[in-house]
C-alpha cells in the first residue's frame, strides 16, 4: 500500500523525476490523474512564445521591404536610371551624326588642300592664266564656303603654324590663339589598364612630366571613349553643352610635379570588342600639351 502511495505521490520513481503529475477533480465526477513531462511544459510556456516574437519580427520587416514609400523610392530609382540611359544613348546618336559630318569636312578639306597644291604648282611654272593678284586669293581662300572643322591654330608671321596635334580637336570648341605644345613632349603616359564594373568602365593611368626641373604642370584631362557606333566623354558633363562641342575647361583638373595617376570613367557600353581611347591634355589657357590615342580590348 505505502509502495502504491509513493508512486502515486512520485516521489519514489526516478522515471517521474522529468515529469509533473496532476490530479484533476471535477464535481460528481471521479478525480482524474495527469502526468506531464516537463520538455513539452517548456515548449509550451516558452518555445511557443519564442517562435511567435520570431514570426512577428520577420512579418514587420516583410511589411517594411514592401511598403508603399518602399516602392514608390524603388519606382523613382528606375525611373531616373532610364532617363539618364536615354540621355546617354541621345548624346551618342548625336556624336556618331557629328563625327560623320566631321568626316565628310575633313574630305572637302582634303580635296581643298589638293586645289592649293594644284595652284601653287602653277604660280611656280608660270602657266597660269589669271593675274597674280587673282591666283594669291585663290590660293589662299579656294572654297570661301568652307569652314574650317578643327580648332584652327592662330597664324605666325610666315604663315606657318604648329599644327601637329590640333587637327585631332573636331570635338573641341574653338580657341582664338591655341597652340599646339605637345612637341617636344613635356609629358608622358603610362601604365594603361581598364577596369570593368557593375555599371561603368574605367580607364586608369599615368601622368609623368618628361621635364626633370621640377617645375609644376597643371592644366585639364579630358578622354574619349569610342566604338564604331558610338562616342563618350570623360568627365561626363564635358558633353553637357547645346552645340555638342567640349570646352577643354570642363576636363578634369590636374597639377604635377612627378606622378599623377588618372581614373577616367564611362557608362559601361552593352558589347565587348575594341574601344579606342584618347587622352587629351590641355594648359589651363587651353594650349594641347598632350594627346594619345590607345586601342583596348573590353570583355563585359
Amino acid at each position: 500500500m505505502s509502495e502504491d502511495n509513493n508512486k502515486a505521490s512520485g516521489g519514489s520513481d526516478p522515471k517521474k523525476k522529468d515529469s509533473i503529475s496532476i490530479i484533476y477533480h471535477q464535481k460528481n465526477d471521479s478525480p482524474k490523474y495527469f502526468e506531464i513531462k516537463r520538455s513539452k511544459i517548456y515548449l509550451f510556456f516558452i518555445g511557443l512564445p519564442t517562435l511567435t516574437l520570431i514570426a512577428l519580427i520577420f512579418g514587420a520587416i516583410g511589411i517594411l521591404n514592401t511598403s508603399p514609400t518602399h516602392f514608390i523610392q524603388s519606382y523613382r530609382d528606375n525611373q531616373k536610371n532610364k532617363n539618364e540611359l536615354a540621355k546617354q544613348e541621345s548624346l551618342n546618336d548625336k556624336l556618331a551624326a557629328t563625327l560623320e559630318e566631321n568626316e565628310k569636312l575633313k574630305k572637302e578639306m582634303s580635296e581643298t588642300q589638293e586645289i592649293k597644291s594644284a595652284v601653287a604648282v602653277q604660280l611656280a611654272t608660270g602657266d597660269a592664266k589669271n593675274p597674280p593678284a587673282a591666283k594669291a586669293a585663290t590660293v589662299s581662300n579656294p572654297n570661301p564656303d568652307l569652314k574650317c572643322p578643327v580648332a584652327c591654330p592662330a597664324p605666325v608671321a610666315n604663315g606657318i603654324a604648329n599644327s601637329i596635334g590640333l587637327s585631332t580637336l573636331s570635338l573641341f570648341k574653338p580657341i582664338q590663339g591655341q597652340r599646339d605644345s605637345s612637341r617636344p613632349a613635356v609629358l608622358g603616359l603610362s601604365g594603361f589598364k581598364t577596369a570593368v564594373g557593375r555599371d561603368t568602365v574605367n580607364l586608369q593611368f599615368n601622368i609623368i612630366p618628361a621635364v626633370t626641373d621640377d617645375s609644376k604642370i597643371s592644366g585639364h584631362i579630358i578622354v574619349l571613349m569610342k566604338n564604331e557606333i558610338a562616342i563618350e566623354a570623360y568627365p561626363l558633363q564635358a558633353l553637357g553643352g547645346n552645340d555638342f562641342q567640349i570646352n577643354y575647361s570642363a576636363g578634369e583638373p590636374f597639377a604635377t610635379q612627378r606622378f599623377r595617376p588618372v581614373d577616367a570613367s564611362f557608362v559601361k557600353p552593352k558589347k565587348s570588342g575594341n574601344y579606342s581611347f584618347t587622352v587629351f591634355i590641355f594648359s589651363k589657357s587651353g594650349d594641347l600639351l598632350h594627346y594619345q590615342a590607345i586601342s583596348l580590348p573590353l570583355k563585359l
